[in-house]
């Protein structure tokens, strides 16, 4: 390989994560108050099949892929700081489940309101935190073993195989099959199980180490949006000739989404790609403009928006059952919610990440005295 010579914060990358953090809200608001049938009914409204496309391939595998550039591009990337953050990640992801999740269910239990919901498998969900956690944790295993981030790759693609086989096969409830969730595809509480969708942010290592040598980014993501926007026409013109149903690669029907195969990968890769290509190229000059700054905040920023918006989002679910409010079908409510939890999540993250940015600062002053 060649020198690394296009070093230091690439904004195209703090652009994607920006724009995917509406569509990830957008979508967790939809389906804590839309009041669709997720389970058994594919999208069949423009709305529907518009907000679960943008919080499909848009969001999470944006995030996955995003996360393995900056495992490329982190001063911090040796195989222990690796696994000493996938550890940090893992902790925190199940510290929300027990704050959004299992903190609300005891309170309403102590108040005599049953929610349905499994406390044990909330308080174990396997969600994107501690998916990346996972990721984190495995990719510094394979660093340490001396794999480079192309055969980290094939390991990745050779895992997912595996854990589709896993699909097929149905475990009872309870801790072991909560904690299995990690690795494989359990049941409902296992949305981002490791093998299933370790192939984003590997795919985003290999992409961080051509990216990290380029010598001409104009040049290379002309080059990338043609070349993805071809393969992913011809795949899908394929895929529509043979009958097969596009929205089972998004929807959130039948796990379709979170079970994700080589077509899944397939398909949503390509998106990405041009996605992460028209960026750079349409919004490259805002870099330092003050636009330009709140995008790269809040990239920066993006773990504690996430939470914030989780907290949120599942507060108010709490505090619409207590008011006895039921969930909606209007496009316009359930938008306008998404905005005002988009809002908040900024804004309250500012807090969070001065107090952050103190203790940061106080840890390095104590290492000079």
């Amino acid at each position: 390989m060649g020198p690394a010579t296009n070093t230091g914060r690439q904004y195209e990358i703090d652009v994607i994560k920006f724009l995917a953090i509406p569509f990830m809200i957008c979508i967790h608001f939809y389906e804590q108050f839309g009041a669709f049938d997720f389970k058994n009914t594919l999208p069949n409204s423009i709305f529907r099949n518009i907000i679960e496309f943008v919080g499909g391939p848009l969001a999470a595998p944006v995030f996955m892929f995003s996360m393995g550039i900056g495992m490329i591009y982190s001063r911090s990337n040796t195989p222990g700081d690796l696994m000493k953050r996938g550890g940090k990640l893992l902790l925190a992801g199940y510290f929300l489940n027990f704050v959004r999740q299992t903190l609300p269910q005891l309170i309403g239990m102590a108040l005599g309101i049953d929610s349905g919901i499994d406390v044990v498998g909330g308080l174990l969900c396997v969600d994107i935190l501690p998916f990346a956690g996972m990721a984190f944790l495995s990719v510094g295993v394979m660093k340490k073993l001396g794999l480079s981030s192309r055969y980290i790759c094939v390991v990745a693609f050779v895992l997912q195989a595996i854990g589709i086989w896993f699909t097929k096969i149905h475990m009872k409830p309870g801790v072991i099959r909560d904690l299995l969730g990690l690795l494989i595809p359990t049941g409902e509480w296992a949305s981002f199980p490791l093998t299933l969708w370790l192939v984003y942010p590997t795919l985003g290592m290999v992409f961080g180490e051509f990216l990290i040598r380029c010598t001409n980014k104009d040049k290379a993501y002309v080059n990338i949006v043609i070349c993805s926007s071809a393969f992913f026409a011809s795949l899908t013109s394929g895929l529509i000739c043979t009958g097969y149903d596009l929205r089972m690669i998004y929807a959130l029907c039948g796990d379709s989404y979170y079970h994700q195969n080589v077509i899944s990968v397939l398909w949503m890769t390509p998106i990405i790609l041009v996605f992460l290509g028209a960026c750079c190229l349409l919004l490259r000059r805002t870099s330092e403009s003050l636009i330009g700054r709140f995008v790269s905040y809040c990239s920066a920023n993006l773990n504690n928006i996430y939470i914030i918006q989780w907290l949120i989002i599942a507060y108010s679910v709490a505090i619409s059952i207590l008011l006895g409010i039921k969930k909606t079908r209007t496009p316009w409510i359930i938008l306008t919610g998404a905005i005002a939890v988009m809002s908040a999540s900024v804004l309250l993250s500012v807090p969070v990440a001065k107090i952050r940015k103190d203790k940061r600062r106080d840890r390095i002053y104590e290492r000079y005295i």
